[in-house]
């Protein structure tokens, strides 16, 4: 599906795939992104450990001179903020992702390339959302590539095409509320938004809904938890998104294209302007 979008935008390529959760309640997984210099690795322990994390395995995947690591912790939820602190302030290691169920893997490259890098295609799960990105507004680098997450709320990740025009007033708002943002992509708004309706007591249909009311601009969206996938699109509808659904799959995607390259009988259908749907496992 992503294949078939390339042209949509050659400035990044990435993906969150969810899987089996790891069998401790206390256990997440971390993905990292390293310099290839001597004593990375020590570094990255140390900083785990300070924080209160306990490495229980270790992957590492190097790619053009660079570390894509996997590491799977134990600690306790409430420590996961000052582990990727301790991890981004030794500034040879930063943190891609973080979560129970959930990996993002992101290149500045295109699909085929970010497929040949990390293996995508021969990775299994049970949902995942993926992205090809053109920059309007942010920079173009790793830390601004598709999918978005927020390291306080581990497994809710975002892809997005469009522009939240009220950014920076809503950003306000959620930083007053304790969010931190890693960047200054709009598309990380979303995420930080949603994940502050779910924790105070929303679903994520609704959540989705308020966001279409809150939201200003053009934009459609997807986003993912653990065990859902929803969309969204704004009041206007100047953004396109459709959907594929039967029986045995739910598909969306910014063009027919991609959802045709599945090659599955299903209705499509294109949302309304300020519609929302989602779906859970």
């Amino acid at each position: 599906m992503m294949d078939a979008l390339q042209h949509r935008g050659k400035d990044s390529a990435g993906i969150a795939i969810y899987n089996k959760s790891p069998s401790a309640s206390d256990e997440y997984i971390l993905r990292l992104f390293t310099q290839d210099v001597i004593g990375a690795a020590s570094q990255v322990s140390t900083a785990i450990a300070k924080a209160g994390g306990d490495i229980r395995s270790i992957q590492l995947n190097h790619v053009n001179g660079f570390g894509f690591d996997r590491y799977l912790i134990k600690t306790r939820k409430e420590n996961l903020e000052e582990i990727v602190h301790e991890i981004n302030s030794t500034k040879v290691s930063r943190v891609l992702s973080v979560g129970r169920s959930m990996e993002i893997i992101k290149d500045v490259c295109t699909v085929e390339e970010l497929d040949k890098r990390f293996k995508i295609s021969n990775l299994n799960g049970t949902h995942g959302i993926g992205h090809v990105r053109f920059s309007t507004e942010s920079k173009v680098d790793l830390f601004h590539a598709h999918p978005f997450q927020s390291f306080n709320y581990p497994d809710i990740a975002v892809v997005h095409n469009g522009q939240i025009t009220n950014y920076y007033k809503t950003r306000d708002k959620l930083e007053r509320r304790g969010h931190k943002f890693e960047t200054e992509n709009d598309s990380e708004l979303i995420v930080h938004y949603v994940a502050d309706k779910l924790e105070n007591g929303s679903d994520l249909e609704e959540a989705l809904s308020e966001s279409v009311k809150d939201l200003d601009g053009p934009f459609s969206y997807i986003i993912s938890t653990s065990d859902a996938i929803g969309v969204a699109k704004d009041k206007l509808g100047l953004r396109p998104a459709l959907v594929m659904e039967s029986d045995e799959i739910f598909a969306i995607a910014s063009e027919e294209v991609a959802l045709r390259t599945l090659e599955h009988i299903g209705t499509i259908r294109n949302l309304k302007p300020g519609e929302v749907l989602t779906w859970r496992k």
